[in-house]
């Protein structure tokens, strides 16, 4: 796993567009950027007051969903939801304004060398680091396949040309995804109401695929992001199966840099009596092995 020292960086927004209800891609582009990998992130806000008054929205941390790197320029892309007043003031920027970066943050996804298959599972606002995921293992010539899942069609931040041509048959991956097609990655897309694709919760589409497929666990891994029980369900199949798996965790961060330690995530440790001790999600993760996050430990503090 990667892990740099993050920088303080300004940036300029290059695009800033409506991808489906509530959902933005902002790209930002600027003379350079650390050494990065999929699953990272950074944090964004203003590089100057939003108002008269002189306030600053406080940063706000997001997954690295593309990157481009060109002689003298990077492109950084953030696939984001519109929930709140701060999202409210990333989907305002508009091209050639300036905005301020610090990253990349965390740790990244592990490519398993060894594994032949790859298996990305999205749900929600889960999908970002997943979409710059697939173009890397492309790169490493690892055959992957997209699970995506969304509550409802118009939820779903892809670019299907087709609807229609979607399959509702969790056993049946295609090419139906522009973002992930253009790296060879065929989809299984999802949707609770099943307005697109199949109907239902995208980790049982994943369990409905394997079952099919019968993949052997020393051929696959499994990489996932998504909401915590989505992330738990994964987890939970994966130990049964003895599957490699690495899950992007998620929670509300002051700094994503360690210092206002209020991103702990109980991990597994077995030299405390209870089994389980506090990491932080910023620095510790937010990628970890699926079987050291101490999901019962989560389950107890409900």
């Amino acid at each position: 796993m990667v892990s740099i020292t993050p920088v303080l960086l300004t940036g300029r927004c290059v695009r800033n567009r409506v991808v489906c209800r509530e959902h933005y891609r902002l790209t930002v582009t600027m003379p350079d950027f650390p050494l990065t990998v999929p699953g990272q992130f950074v944090t964004i806000a203003p590089a100057a007051p939003t108002d008269a008054s002189g306030s600053f929205y406080l940063r706000r941390a997001f997954s690295i969903s593309g990157l481009r790197r060109a002689v003298g320029q990077v492109e950084v892309d953030l696939l984001y939801r519109v929930v709140g007043s701060a999202t409210r003031w990333m989907a305002s920027i508009k091209s050639g304004e300036r905005v301020s970066l610090i990253g990349p943050l965390g740790n990244g996804f592990p490519i398993a060398e060894s594994r032949s298959r790859a298996w990305l599972v999205a749900g929600g606002v889960g999908l970002p680091p997943m979409l710059w995921l697939s173009e890397v293992l492309h790169e490493h010539r690892i055959a992957t396949t997209a699970f995506c899942g969304a509550r409802t069609a118009d939820l779903l931040p892809l670019s299907v040309p087709d609807v229609a041509t979607v399959s509702r048959d969790a056993c049946s991956a295609s090419l139906c995804a522009a973002e992930f097609s253009s790296h060879d990655v065929p989809a299984v897309l999802c949707t609770d109401d099943g307005s697109l694709g199949y109907r239902g919760a995208v980790v049982d589409a994943v369990r409905t695929f394997c079952d099919v497929r019968s993949p052997g666990p020393g051929e696959l891994v499994v990489y996932a992001c998504g909401p915590e029980g989505m992330l738990q369900a994964v987890a939970e199949w994966a130990r049964e199966r003895n599957i490699l798996c690495y899950v992007c965790t998620e929670r509300a961060m002051a700094c994503g840099m360690g210092t206002c330690q209020s991103c702990v995530i109980p991990m597994v440790c077995d030299s405390d009596p209870q089994g389980w001790q506090y990491k932080l999600c910023c620095t510790d993760g937010p990628v970890f092995d699926s079987r050291t996050v101490a999901w019962v430990a989560r389950e107890l503090q409900k």
